[in-house]
């Protein structure tokens, strides 16, 4: 008999209380099941024998006997839920708690991990926002970045020390005196849908990625991209680069057929699941948002709820060992309590983590609380504030910036956090990047600043924290401040526009797994940064980008680029808040979870011993 026939008899016990050993007959409980005394004591049975009840029969006629129901029956309902999902069995799951999409979702936290179906292994998680479309060249979040890095693969790939590893290329060269780099690509490398790679599509990519503003700044110095042969790009520079293949590492030139690129934006489809791994290039045309990438997963479902990923069995590395992975979605508001956000944050009364991710069964006997694991880190880069010089009133003066960064200290907007009780895990930041040198300051005089300030943030759980803490000490002062809250995308557009009209902006950076090219392209690029900084002060860092990267080698990067990026902060344009902690935390059915520069747990290398 199956869970849910059995369940339909279960619930018409309901007169019993759960957790109650109640004294009753066979017959008493055959007339409340409507159905013989036979088939009555096989229904108990099966319900002893599945834990749903304890049945203690007395022998004899019209003896009593001994029921106690394990659950009531909503609990039951969860218990059934929650084996199906644990089966990949959504559907029926739901439809067993009768279209609950927040019991379904407790449910689907509860069971996030690693479970083996047939022979695959599959790892679920949640998360607690709506994921953007998974294009490379759109700007994306950090989690997002961390999910392209998984759908797609670059010409080459830069460690966190400057060292540069083959991915789709597997030699490369840098020609100094004419300025021209030159990679090989792999033999027989295809697409996702089964398209073949090639230098000539490549060198297509690359000029359509440098028609669009988000590219424009740091491929100015492209003069040409072409091909000689059909597995060699070629990139001809106007001026020397010794770093551009760290460049081309960044998740933003992942690579990717050069039609996602070109087409017109439209409204996104759900992407229902792909039977195979090769799609004609005519069924391409009729799903325009099917996503086509390189990289180790390609995208087999995606839609409002959920995102699925499989392995890529033609990737040109080792294949993932995590045949599936299935991200479950769930918005929640900004003022309630959250699981998941940009950065993993989880809130909660055990954990007062940031960053917090939870692999692993929850009320499992299946392993002890001294098999739990955890891995944590202090992310490459900082929560923030901008003083914006493109402000809609005057712009703030250094000495009310520097006031300003006196008042606003981490250690005052901590304080306001606990007060709010809003703390998460973080780190005082005392400059961008938490191994550079403090940044120090002389004591600012008191200085009058505006009676009124706004403040722009995005829709990030922990700035959101930050910016009510701000304004709460800044009241103080007697300052009377407007937060206005955008989304990410919408903060960039803004900035592009030039329409970013804030006193204070409040921002992140998380460098990506290349964070020698991260940071430099973030400092070059970064739209919410350069229009913040006024014309001015953008223009003088460009300068100096630019003076870097013609002399500098990629492997120091990060040293040569600490006394630039810390001239921001001790000019009073950026103000550092916190470094944030990053945790992955997990039970012991997992192998090998490794922690990424996003805060996620690294997909492709989990594997379990069941």
């Amino acid at each position: 008999m199956s869970d849910l026939n059995l369940m339909r008899y279960y619930l018409r016990l309901e007169s019993f209380e759960a957790e109650v050993k109640a004294s009753v007959t066979l017959s008493e409980i055959a007339e409340l099941l409507f159905t013989s005394l036979r088939h009555a004591r096989t229904l108990l049975g099966k319900m002893h024998q599945e834990e749903w009840i304890i049945w203690e029969p007395k022998p004899g006629r019209n003896q009593r006997s001994s029921l106690t129901l394990r659950y009531s029956m909503l609990g039951l309902k969860e218990h059934i839920a929650a084996k199906f999902i644990e089966e990949g069995k959504y559907e029926k799951a739901l439809s067993i708690l009768d279209g609950d999409r927040s019991v379904f979702g407790s449910l689907l936290q509860e069971t996030s991990g690693a479970t083996m179906r047939e022979g695959l292994l599959h790892v679920q998680l949640t998360y607690k926002r709506k994921f953007e479309d998974l294009f490379p060249h759109h700007i994306q979040r950090s989690s997002e970045r961390f999910l392209l890095r998984q759908v797609f693969s670059c010409l080459v790939s830069c460690s966190s020390e400057g060292k540069l590893e083959p991915e789709l290329a597997h030699h490369w060269k840098y020609d100094s005196e004419r300025y021209l780099w030159t990679f090989y690509l792999r033999p027989g490398l295809t697409f996702h849908d089964g398209q073949t790679i090639e230098a000539k599509q490549l060198v297509a990519l690359f000029n359509a990625l440098k028609e669009l503003s988000f590219y424009q700044a740091e491929l100015e110095h492209v003069e040409s991209v072409y091909s000689e042969q059909p597995l060699q790009l070629c990139f001809k520079l106007s001026k020397a680069d010794k770093g551009f293949a760290g460049l081309l590492a960044g998740v933003k030139y992942s690579i990717q057929p050069v039609e996602q690129v070109t087409r017109k934006a439209v409204k996104a489809v759900p992407q229902h699941k792909v039977a195979s791994q090769h799609k004609t290039a005519h069924q391409n045309k009729a799903a325009p948002q099917h996503i086509i990438g390189t990289g180790p997963f390609r995208i087999v479902e995606r839609n409002h709820d959920r995102l699925k990923l499989a392995a890529f069995d033609h990737y040109y590395g080792c294949r993932s060992l995590t045949d599936e992975v299935t991200i479950w979605q769930f918005e929640e508001s900004m003022t309630g309590s959250a699981r998941f956000d940009d950065s993993q944050m989880q809130v909660s009364s055990e954990q007062n983590s940031a960053c917090f991710h939870q692999l692993g069964k929850t009320n499992t006997d299946l392993v002890s609380s001294e098999s739990d694991e955890q891995y944590s880190r202090v992310e490459d880069g900082c929560l923030f504030i901008l003083f914006n010089q493109a402000a809609e009133k005057t712009s703030l003066t250094h000495e009310q910036r520097k006031y300003l960064a006196q008042i606003l200290s981490s250690e005052a907007i901590q304080s306001q956090l606990e007060a709010n009780k809003g703390t998460f895990s973080v780190e005082f930041a005392d400059n961008i990047l938490p191994k550079w040198q403090k940044v120090h300051r002389s004591p600012a005089i008191v200085t009058e600043i505006p009676k009124r300030l706004s403040i722009a943030v995005y829709d990030y759980y922990a700035l959101y924290r930050c910016a009510i803490s701000i304004s709460d000490i800044l009241k103080r002062y007697g300052v009377e401040v407007e937060v206005n809250t955008y989304s990410y995308r919408e903060l960039a557009q803004c900035s592009q526009a030039n329409e970013l009209t804030e006193d204070l902006v409040l921002c992140n950076l998380n460098l990506d797994d290349n964070a020698p090219s991260s940071l430099f392209s973030w400092l070059m690029n970064d739209p919410v940064l350069h229009s913040a900084l006024g014309q001015l002060n953008s223009d003088w860092l460009k300068r100096q980008l630019d003076n870097h990267k013609a002399s500098v080698e990629l492997s120091d990067y990060l040293e040569r680029l600490e006394p630039i990026a810390s001239t921001l902060v001790s000019d009073y344009w950026l103000l550092p808040m916190f470094h944030h902690l990053q945790t992955v935390r997990f039970q012991g059915i997992l192998k090998n979870v490794a922690i990424t520069n996003w805060g996620w747990p690294e997909f492709k290398g989990v594997w379990s011993t069941d």
